[in-house]
């Protein structure tokens, strides 16, 4: 018999799976498609689809990018920081993302009239931010606050220690791997341009 949290991370992961889908056929988007532009077979974005399969945060952002939506609208509404209201998002409004393979991105911050994100990313040691390099459409930097984070950027590879920052081009494959031996915690913004608009 499941657990309350395994319980809770398979709902999740049937309504992320049912909202891709909802958005893919909206744009009358094949999975061959989506996964053409993703570099995710098709077989897999239908076990993500179906809720089966655990996408890691990398491949959550390489699809979100592909249908022109953000990430984080995959699991629900997202309060946006509204101009003229208030300048506060409770933690209580920010939300978390798991991948259930040690990878946790909470969005702080998403200000949508600049198509620009903050959040804060978290990696058990030997977590990754996705199974393999991916790419999508932007810039993003970030800094390392606890632990050790080894970032691949195209055929490069950097050890960011806590303090370091990198500032890089989403467009290259890139992946975030916790190779040490504590959690490590990141503070990220990806800026996204004109990437969600119609």
């Amino acid at each position: 018999m499941a657990t309350a949290p395994a319980r809770a991370v398979n709902g999740t992961l049937r309504q992320v799976g049912a909202r891709i889908r909802m958005v893919r056929t909206r744009r009358r988007m094949t999975l061959a498609r989506v996964g053409r532009a993703t570099g995710l077979t098709p077989s897999m974005l239908s076990m993500v689809e179906r809720g089966v399969a655990t996408p890691s945060i990398g491949a959550l952002m390489a699809i979100s990018d592909a249908l022109k939506v953000p990430m984080a609208s995959l699991f629900g509404p997202v309060v946006e920081h509204i101009s003229g209201g208030s300048p506060v998002v409770p933690r209580a409004a920010q939300p978390v993302m798991n991948t259930g393979r040690g990878a946790q991105r909470r969005l702080v911050i998403r200000d949508a009239a600049n198509n620009i994100e903050l959040a804060e990313n978290t990696y058990l040691p030997g977590a990754s931010s996705a199974d393999r390099p991916l790419r999508h459409l932007g810039r993003e930097f970030g800094v390392v606050l606890s632990g050790r984070l080894r970032v691949q950027v195209g055929g490069e590879m950097y050890v960011l220690r806590r303090g370091d920052a990198i500032l890089l081009d989403s467009s290259v494959l890139h992946r975030f791997t916790n190779n040490g031996k504590e959690v490590a915690r990141t503070v990220w913004v990806n800026v996204h341009g004109n990437r969600w608009s119609t």
